[in-house]
């Protein structure tokens, strides 16, 4: 069933994103700061976490509501402003030769009940549904001695009859931490769905990440060389090698196909893919490439002679705005099958780490 699942995510940021990516020092680097107020009152607001998504650049403000940012490299970034007891708030902010200043208005939430009958699920049947999420949640690397929720308890779920979609909501951000690859982080979970007939799955998180301290070097050396390991093949390490054009060198063979393999069409490939550049279009950013191609592309990874990796990526987008980086600025521009699929948060590296 594997190659007949589909991924679709969204990691805000999933996927709209961005820091200091895989560029040399000298790139510059700059200030987003600003001040948060009550969008009612007009006070400041202490203790919100305000970050750039997916990345570990962030500041909590302070007495006077204020924050500061500070290592932003140029591009576009995902502000993203949460605190208890307020509607977590995203804005885009477009840096480009200057710091930037972006104030804020949180709206307080609405404290009414749900006006739907509440029933008690027995625990033995939350636990069920608690370990089939982190199963669906972390993917192919998950060990529940390596990949743990801290806060579990806010959790909540539901099986969609209609469509046999297995749904997860969480009414805080989930507490996580990776001890494979030494990160702690914040994922707020705007959107998890499981369609279970289709094995296809749907997510919108916004993730923040934290560098867990490493209680010996030994152990510091080990997490570096799984998150490289961790990089090596992903989507991200694709796409950045497409961009760099170095997809051989990397280990990579591509083709395009004129529809997935088990789609009913059992042809051979149209023409196998060595070269993306009559594909990429540069922008008025260096650090941003844009992609135009619709279709689809089998990838088959090959780190080493015997051993092989084979995912197929569906554009859904006539033009797709790429940071060299690796990552796309929209999540929903691509359906991940096969190998990709199975890639989730166990393996989920901050888009400011550098290979």
């Amino acid at each position: 069933m594997q190659k007949r699942m589909a991924h679709i995510g969204l990691l805000l940021f999933l996927t709209a994103l961005t820091p200091p990516d895989a560029q040399p020092q000298t790139v510059p680097q700059f200030l987003i700061s600003g001040r948060i107020i009550d969008a009612v009152s007009s006070l400041p607001l202490p203790s919100v976490n305000v970050f750039l998504a997916n990345t570990t650049l962030g500041s909590v403000t302070d007495a006077d509501g204020r924050y500061a940012i500070r290592g932003v490299a140029v591009g576009t970034h995902e502000l993203v402003a949460s605190l208890l007891g307020y509607e977590v708030q995203k804005i885009s902010v477009r840096i480009t030769t200057a710091d930037a200043g972006v104030n804020l208005r949180l709206q307080p939430t609405a404290l009414e009940m749900p006006q739907v009958e509440v029933t008690a699920a027995p625990d033995r049947e939350w636990r069920k549904n608690l370990k089939k999420f982190e199963e669906f949640f972390w993917g192919n690397r998950y060990e529940a001695k390596e990949c743990k929720i801290l806060n579990p308890e806010v959790l909540d779920f539901e099986i969609e009859k209609a469509s046999d979609c297995f749904i997860a909501v969480a009414s805080r951000p989930l507490r996580l931490e990776n001890l494979r690859l030494g990160y702690r982080a914040e994922f707020i979970v705007q959107e998890f769905r499981f369609y279970l007939n289709e094995q296809e799955i749907k997510f919108a998180f916004i993730p923040r990440f934290e560098e867990m301290p490493p209680s010996n070097p030994a152990e510091a050396q080990t997490w570096k060389v799984h998150r490289r390991e961790t990089y090596l093949g992903s989507f991200r390490h694709f796409l950045a090698s497409v961009i760099s054009g170095r997809l051989t060198p990397e280990g990579y063979e591509v083709a395009i196909l004129p529809n997935l393999p088990w789609e009913g069409q059992q042809k051979r490939f149209n023409r196998q893919v060595t070269d993306f550049n009559e594909m990429l279009s540069p922008t008025a950013f260096p650090n941003e490439m844009e992609f135009s191609f619709t279709g689809t592309l089998q990838i088959t990874y090959k780190p080493k002679p015997g051993e092989h990796r084979t995912s197929w990526l569906v554009v859904k987008r006539d033009h797709v705005l790429l940071n060299k980086a690796g990552y796309a600025y929209d999540g929903y521009a691509f359906f991940l099958y096969g190998h990709w699929f199975t890639q989730r948060v166990a393996e989920a590296l901050p888009r400011d780490y550098v290979p």
